[in-house]
């Protein structure tokens, strides 16, 4: 038997020791070059090759017994502490929509419709969490122009049919996935200079546009702060080649000036104007747009540490519930805080904190570049969804928050963060065993998407793995 040939039989008895198929080629590839260098030792030792190889093999032990701890060693593996913290805020979240229920007018419809929700949702994180996160960075451009498609599609009918429900909130959901779309976007134009980083920057103000136009401003700024971060993290890293400093400067610059421009056309001057006048005295405005600041202040400024807060003035025998709207929604961290006390909510912020930092520490030991972008894309999606709303329950009403994600009320913000979360916990799941190289090779196989061939579309919709 030649000697090359003894090294591919040995590989494959281990190949199919390992069940994962996504594994075996990044462990083979290692295991090889293992080989190989115990092999040139042994050659500059002065044997002979043959002699050479079958003592490397020899020293690397019996192929099945090798194959069986690679095996043991290289399996998908979700992290359990990220699992277990998604478990215990959707939890909360339900419990949370229980207590206010029997505070709210049909609170107790509204807490199991959210509990049919949440079955749904558990079903979407399953279904995302085993789905390939490779996908983003071998098709990013036809998600990107999808999600634009149904968003336009999703605003035109529901802005036309009043009756069918409000067009802000059936519109901006598929908008929150933007960043982690943004993330395969550039991965795909990294190593292209300042074409890649103009076409990328692009990409980015283009969903922020159609949140503005939706009049959703909360969206549009959690999309322009995580496309930002996104781009700079690339920068920073030398993946787009470009001179870093001077990279940053233009692209701080240009964001700033075109999102401010955007801003002030599209919601006003002087709506901005009055906004922050509300925010910094409510008193102003005691029954205009500072109503609800001066309404939040009196609800925190009562609150105690532990238990309901203190009696409210100035509304009668009114209870807390029928004083502050949107108990359950919006305003559900104001309104537990007064009703619970305040150490109730230094808890869930301590979860929130607990979710994120775990996620940031993970997604620094991505392999990959595309696993890196991406999960953190959707830790910064995650996370600014928190921040905004945290201040916007505190008084800074500059703009209304999209929720508080797996807590508030509401279907679609619950599928669409659980949405998130099961693919953030798949980029963990099979992101250690990931590598670019194979992710363009596969592009480069596969080729688009959608082509167009002989006089026919056709949809490419065969499983990639990375062989």
């Amino acid at each position: 038997m030649q000697s090359s040939e003894k090294i591919t039989e040995y590989l494959e008895i281990v190949r199919r020791q390992i069940r994962w198929q996504k594994a075996q080629v990044p462990v083979l590839a290692e295991l090889q070059n293992h080989l190989s260098d115990q092999r040139d030792a042994l050659l500059k030792a002065g044997l002979d090759e043959e002699t050479a190889i079958s003592g490397a093999l020899e020293e690397m032990g019996d192929p099945v017994v090798v194959g069986e701890q690679l095996d043991r060693v290289h399996r998908p593996r979700p992290d359990w502490p990220l699992l277990a913290l998604t478990v215990v805020l959707l939890g909360a979240g339900l419990t949370i929509q229980f207590l206010i229920g029997g505070d709210i007018h049909i609170g107790r419809d509204m807490f199991s419709r959210q509990v049919i929700w949440a079955g749904l949702a558990i079903i979407l994180l399953l279904a995302a969490y085993f789905l390939d996160f490779t996908i983003l960075g071998k098709y990013p451009w036809f998600m990107y122009w999808l999600l634009i498609a149904v968003t336009a599609v999703g605003y035109w009918f529901y802005g036309r049919s009043p009756s069918l429900g409000d067009s802000r909130l059936s519109s901006i959901y598929p908008l929150l996935l933007f960043p982690t779309v943004f993330a395969g976007i550039v991965y795909s134009r990294r190593n292209q200079g300042y074409a890649g980083l103009i076409l990328c920057g692009a990409a980015a103000v283009a969903p922020a546009f159609l949140a503005l136009m939706i009049h959703n401003s909360a969206v549009s700024f959690l999309i322009s702060v995580s496309c930002l971060a996104v781009l700079t993290y690339a920068i920073t890293r030398g993946w787009f080649k470009v001179r870093k400093v001077y990279a940053l400067l233009v692209l701080y610059f240009l964001f700033t000036v075109l999102l401010t421009t955007m801003f002030v056309t599209l919601m006003g001057q002087f709506y901005i104007w009055q906004r922050l006048q509300a925010i910094f005295d409510p008193s102003l405005a005691p029954m205009g747009l500072g109503y609800i600041g001066s309404v939040i202040r009196q609800f925190l400024g009562h609150s105690r540490l532990i238990g309901e807060g203190l009696p409210l003035s100035g509304y009668g025998q009114k209870p807390a519930s029928q004083i502050l709207p949107a108990a359950n929604t919006d305003f559900i961290l104001t309104y537990l805080t007064y009703k619970f006390g305040w150490l109730l909510i230094i808890g869930i912020i301590l979860v929130f904190t607990a979710f994120i930092v775990r996620s940031f520490m993970v997604c620094k030991r991505q392999k990959s570049v595309l696993g890196q972008l991406v999960s953190l894309a959707i830790i910064l999606t995650f996370a600014l969804q928190c921040f905004t709303f945290i201040i916007y329950n505190f008084g800074f009403l500059l703009f209304a928050p999209v929720s508080l994600p797996l807590i508030s009320y509401g279907g679609r913000s619950l599928l669409t963060n659980m949405c998130l979360i099961g693919f953030l916990l798949s980029t963990f799941r099979t992101g250690g065993l990931v590598r670019d190289r194979n992710i363009d090779a596969a592009v480069r196989k596969s080729g688009r998407f959608i082509q167009y061939c002989d006089g026919k579309i056709v949809i490419n919709l065969r499983s990639h793995t990375l062989n």
